[in-house]
């Protein structure tokens, strides 16, 4: 029975940017955070223990919680700065928006994405919050897309398109090996409307890093999984957010916006050899087929790139082995290996390992014991 390499496609939201007017109605004056009705959202939803971090944006403070859920704003105690905006924004990186869809789900007590994220833009609507900037990401775990094809389709002009740029980047080794490749479609300015697209290998770019990777890409256990993740991303900008979200507040799909919007980008062509003209070209059969899929395909449970229990699974299938190796040959040579992992500096936590450690520290003490326990058995 043939595989439908379509319904493994699931979206995401991958980024989400919003703005709030933090000034007083009666007087005009900034108040900051206390004048933020988001900030009091987030803390309903959990949301606590921010850090200081660099402000940014010509904004004179900042909060953030493991960088991947940002707060600038401006202190009324701070000197503001002459091109101040006059708001407050908060932004959630691709983790962040990730850890806020798994927050709301607890919230609203489901676990249907679209319906999730369609009562989320509803809270949005209502307090009037500007939504700046939208991302949303179609995976694909079996290589829908092929890229060299497009590149090929790119480079020959076989294409019809509305964003007056594309750009092919390449990842390369020094020793010229291809680590990946990136194909943007527009390109990003401040404060535009409108959206970009990128089309990129992300299994090129986490086995690049040495991060573990979705079970369904790579099961570090098995062996199994299909070491294939491409990401079709849409980076949603100004007024079009405004639209996206009016729209799904309409009862539109998110795959029913995503296949508009990629079809308005663009459309690969079939050359005729006997009519230049490129108007009359047809679209490829393959680019109708992915349009069609990425309709059907939905909002699922974002994929947690990591949790305490897949670390520790992950440490005794990949890492444990290995360092009772090192300790045997420590011992000859007299080196101790857990003496010098101890010792050694490590780079600050990615926004992955971050978000891992605070949902880690939040677990009841028999969850964690339970997972050690698995850990020593080797129960996987």
């Amino acid at each position: 029975m043939a595989i439908n390499p379509y319904a493994a496609m699931v979206y995401k939201v991958d980024w989400l940017q919003l703005t709030e007017n933090t000034k007083s109605e009666l007087t005009g004056e900034i108040l900051g955070l206390e004048g933020s009705q988001f900030f009091g959202i987030l803390q309903e939803l959990g949301y606590k223990d921010f850090e200081e971090t660099a402000p940014r944006y010509f904004y004179n403070s900042g909060l953030t919680i493991g960088r991947y859920l940002n707060i600038y704003y401006d202190d009324p105690k701070k000197e503001l700065l002459g091109y101040s905006p006059g708001n407050a924004m908060f932004q959630f990186t691709g983790q962040g928006s990730t850890d806020l869809a798994l927050k709301l789900s607890q919230q609203y007590k489901t676990d249907d994405f679209e319906e999730i994220w369609y009562e989320f833009f509803k809270v949005i609507y209502s307090f009037d919050f500007k939504v700046t900037r939208l991302d949303v990401a179609l995976d694909d775990f079996n290589g829908v897309l092929n890229f060299a094809q497009m590149e090929r389709k790119l480079k020959r002009h076989e294409f019809r398109s509305s964003k007056k740029t594309y750009n092919i980047m390449r990842n390369a080794e020094t020793s010229g090996k291809v680590k990946g490749a990136t194909i943007y479609l527009g390109e990003r300015k401040r404060h535009q409307d409108g959206y970009l697209i990128r089309f990129y290998d992300k299994y090129a770019e986490y086995k690049q890093k040495g991060a573990v990777l979705p079970v369904q890409v790579e099961n570090v256990i098995t062996g199994e999984g299909s070491h294939v993740w491409q990401r079709y991303e849409m980076e949603i900008h100004g007024k079009a957010c405004e639209t996206f979200i009016n729209k799904i507040l309409g009862g539109y799909t998110f795959g029913l916006l995503y296949k508009g919007l990629m079809r308005n980008a663009i459309e690969f062509l079939k050359a005729s050899r006997t009519n230049k003209n490129r108007s009359y070209w047809k679209v490829c059969g393959w680019w109708e087929k992915f349009l069609d899929g990425a309709e059907k395909c939905k909002l699922t449970t974002p994929e947690r790139d990591l949790d305490i229990g897949r670390l520790l699974r992950w440490l005794r299938v990949a890492v444990v082995p290995s360092l009772h190796l090192l300790d045997e040959i420590g011992k000859e040579k007299n080196f101790d290996i857990f003496k010098i992992i101890k010792d050694c500096d490590i780079k600050p936590y990615a926004k992955k390992q971050e978000r891992l450690k605070r949902e880690a520290l939040d677990l009841p003490n028999e969850v964690v014991e339970g997972y050690i326990d698995d850990f020593k058995e080797g129960r996987y």
